[in-house]
């Protein structure tokens, strides 16, 4: 009998710790005079603001409480050029929400004095070398590596090292791939076709080596990936690898005599050679919350409400890499840090990025 209260305690206590630690959940109410909405699904914190004028979103990562997460207050910010509110919710930085001649823009667009307090200082320390400068401007936990024809400078934080991998300069460096920290590059001190792959570990500047046991043409390029594997395809070969990143393990997938296959709503399935050959296809298993657009400036939509378009930059710039609701891009020979809440920041200055931004630059980000 006492063994069966002990269960019912447990089962009880996971029943509950899943529901105010774990679930999902979405709620309305009404602060400050404005309706909202608030969604949280798996550690992702989605808003919506609005009155009989506006409506406003916004969004932010963190893991939910026990409590359900509401806004606490609303500020109005209005003047007879801008309307923007500001939403304050305990614990969580915020940022203030901006509609401007009749485009909803980010605030540190906006040329007010009404808005300065709410934008962060930041002093930009250069640390240079010839043609790359460095602004320290990094968090602990973001890595960026950028390609310098043998190896990458790589930083991290307030610091940067510069690390060889090829005795061979190459300017192109497009058979490379990152996955998680690690960046897989052919290696390119072979001479017309490789047989190994080059790896970088970003987190800790290992470099170590997978024997591909097959001679692939440099006409090739990285596929993609799904979970623990890597598919690269020899145009000259019309051959398909799979290689298996745990236990470098190196299987010829698809070829003139087995046909082909791709990955198509999460599995495989047979397709033709001139999908790889011509349109040269990749298997993209990223799924976004966001969906950006260029027309002088880049604006953002926030999928969950795709009829709010928020202008975020004022120049139309190449995005590199997206992570939650950041952006890093490069504009002209600049690497910039894009967030809702601090606008952009400088990373890094490199004097050809205007010109080679293709599979120079990588960005991984440990949390």
């Amino acid at each position: 009998m006492k063994k069966l209260l002990v269960y019912f305690i447990i089962i009880i206590f996971i029943i509950i710790t899943i529901k105010y630690c774990f679930s999902n959940y979405n709620i309305d109410y009404v602060v400050s005079g404005y309706n909202v909405k608030t969604n949280y699904n798996n550690g992702r914190f989605y808003y919506e603001i609005y009155n009989d004028d506006l409506k406003f979103n916004f969004d932010y990562y963190k893991k939910r409480s026990l409590s359900k997460t509401k806004i606490d207050s609303i500020i109005e910010i209005n003047n007879e050029e801008i309307k923007c509110i500001y939403p304050k919710i305990k614990n969580v930085e915020t940022y203030p929400l901006c509609y401007v001649d009749g485009v909803f823009t980010d605030y540190n667009l906006i040329d007010s004095e009404l808005l300065e307090k709410y934008k962060s200082e930041r002093v930009d320390v250069e640390k240079s070398s010839k043609d790359f400068i460095f602004y320290n401007n990094l968090n602990k936990d973001e890595y960026v590596a950028l390609w310098n024809y043998n190896g990458y400078i790589v930083m991290n934080g307030s610091s940067y090292k510069n690390i060889k991998i090829f005795n061979k300069e190459k300017y192109d460096n497009s058979l490379s791939f990152i996955l998680d920290s690690k960046i897989y590059m052919a290696n390119y001190d072979d001479e017309h076709e490789y047989t190994s792959l080059k790896v970088l570990d970003l987190k800790n500047n290992d470099i170590n080596t997978i024997n591909l046991k097959n001679n692939i043409d440099f006409d090739s390029y990285f596929v993609g990936n799904i979970k623990n594997n890597i598919y690269i395809y020899d145009d000259k070969y019309s051959k398909l690898y799979e290689i298996n990143i745990k236990n470098k393990k190196v299987n010829i997938i698809g070829d003139n005599e087995k046909g082909f296959i791709k990955y198509e709503n999460g599995k495989m399935v047979p397709c033709s050679k001139n999908e790889y050959k011509v349109n040269k296809i990749k298997f993209n298993n990223t799924e976004s919350n966001y969906s950006y657009s260029k027309n002088n400036g880049i604006y953002k939509v926030i999928n969950n409400n795709k009829s709010i378009t928020e202008k975020i930059l004022n120049t139309d710039v190449s995005i590199i890499k997206e992570y939650k609701n950041n952006i890093y891009y490069v504009d002209k020979d600049d690497f910039y840090l894009y967030s809702p809440i601090n606008g952009s920041k400088k990373i890094f200055y490199n004097y050809e990025l205007t010109f080679n931004t293709e599979s120079t630059i990588y960005v991984y980000n440990d949390n």
